[in-house]
């Protein structure tokens, strides 16, 4: 079987995508998203 390539294919900055990812998460914590307030109904 043959194997099938895209040569022409820009190769992908994984490490600089991760840290804007980052940043965005650290921005929205500040902000007070994704925090952990939900009210737990353990009795």
């Amino acid at each position: 079987m043959s194997t099938t390539k895209d040569n022409n294919k820009k190769p992908r900055d994984n490490q600089a995508h991760n840290a804007a990812k980052n940043i965005q998460y650290q921005e929205n914590l500040e902000a007070g998203k994704h925090s952990y307030s939900k009210q737990t109904d353990h009795k």
